[in-house]
């Protein structure tokens, strides 16, 4: 059974409700591809989840601001992989204080999601090695909603393997009454089967994938080979706090065709960056005003069989407002100027240690829009590269 199939036997809708991953959207991105972050690193791969609730009917739907959505996750065979409940800072089993949880409900009452309308949250699951084990932790959608530093729970998936998983959340709404505890969650797991409550969403493929074993800086997806470029060193030299004085950053992505196909690979619009301090926070950004339609010359790399090509995507290190930032190009032009547009990352610190993530995607709607104008394959997927390590150094 394909994906797709899954996805549409397996989604839900219940008395005019259901739930969807809008991000990565399983249509637009049918599989996301997952660099796994070397154990000795000690860095966790952000994986972005956007989950909408939407009430297609004529009355208001009413979730518990703690009422557990369940994630799933099973291998293309069909294995579930089991789940454990866990708190932020202990990675065991951990049941809510019930009083505390009486307490809660008193205060937050009920979330509303008002007749015809939705609701969407963001979800950032962790990829990241511990005791010698590599897993997922995906939060609970209260942590985020709600905000309660206090109550962050996660689902805890052990011991995954380079492999193709697929993931989707279950919501059992005959259970609208009953909170996020370790008994609750394992009486709806037992009566998922047999109730006809259950919201599901379509299912996601999250496609995880180790760097080369000759080149830490590059993976293998389908005979492509994506390798990163970076400075030789970890150590970046910033430039002096004099005005206008900038130094630039040498990164981006050499893709290399091992297939015995001609591909193209589109440029424009392709490319996101994050940044994560040594304390694992994403580090916050800008971004230049951009130019949403396509271009009318649009920006392909033609790729032969053995072959390769190389996206620029060089930054530059400037101070600002007495502030030091990166800037990395986004390949889009600016809104405004036309000029190349840019992301900025604020609040940098010398002597501090970074890591940085690019990530080249082209979705399969915008490659078959661009594959009726040319003759050769158009490449379409997500792809999230290793990380670059650096830390600023005074110049």
């Amino acid at each position: 059974m394909t994906s797709s199939e899954q996805n549409n036997r397996n989604a839900s809708n219940t008395d005019g409700i259901r739930i969807e991953i809008t991000r990565p959207h399983p249509l637009l991105f049918p599989t996301s591809v997952y660099s796994i972050p070397q154990k000795e690193s000690k860095v966790y791969v952000p994986i972005r989840l956007y989950v909408n609730v939407i009430n297609d009917s004529l009355t208001p739907f009413y979730i518990a601001p703690f009422q557990s959505f369940l994630p799933e996750l099973v291998t293309l065979d069909g294995q579930r992989i089991k789940q454990n409940l866990v708190s932020e800072k202990i990675v065991t089993n951990a049941q809510p204080n019930k009083s505390l949880e009486y307490s809660q409900r008193q205060e937050v009452g009920w979330w509303q999601i008002k007749p015809e309308s939705s609701f969407g949250f963001r979800l950032i699951a962790k990829l990241f090695w511990q005791n010698n084990s590599l897993q997922l932790k995906v939060p609970s959608p209260a942590n985020y909603v709600f905000g309660y530093t206090n109550l962050n729970y996660f689902w805890c998936f052990d011991d995954l393997q380079a492999n193709t998983y697929q993931l989707r959340f279950i919501l059992n709404t005959e259970f609208s009454t009953r909170y996020a505890s370790k008994s609750n969650i394992i009486t709806e797991q037992i009566l998922l089967e047999d109730s006809s409550k259950i919201l599901t969403t379509p299912w996601v493929n999250l496609r995880l994938v180790h760097p080369l074993s000759t080149d830490s800086d590059a993976i293998e997806v389908d005979d492509l080979r994506f390798k990163v470029e970076k400075p030789s060193s970890v150590l970046w030299t910033t430039p002096t706090m004099q005005s206008g004085a900038k130094k630039e950053v040498k990164i981006g992505i050499r893709v290399t065709n091992n297939t015995s196909t001609v591909f193209r690979f589109y440029q424009t619009g392709s490319f996101d960056v994050i940044v994560i301090d040594n304390y694992g926070k994403e580090i916050n950004f800008v971004r230049d005003p951009i130019r949403l339609q396509l271009s009318h010359d649009p920006k392909y790399y033609l790729v032969q069989p053995g072959e390769h090509t190389f996206f620029d995507l060089n930054g530059m290190l400037f101070w600002a407002d007495e502030q030091l930032q990166l800037a990395i190009p986004n390949k889009c032009r600016h809104c405004f100027t036309g000029t190349d547009a840019f992301y900025y990352f604020h609040h940098l610190k010398l002597g501090n240690s970074y890591h940085l993530q690019l990530t080249y995607h082209v979705s399969e709607l915008r490659a078959k829009r661009l594959q009726e104008n040319v003759d050769e394959n158009v490449w379409n997927g997500c792809i999230f590269m290793p990380f670059i390590e650096f830390c600023l150094i005074e110049p």
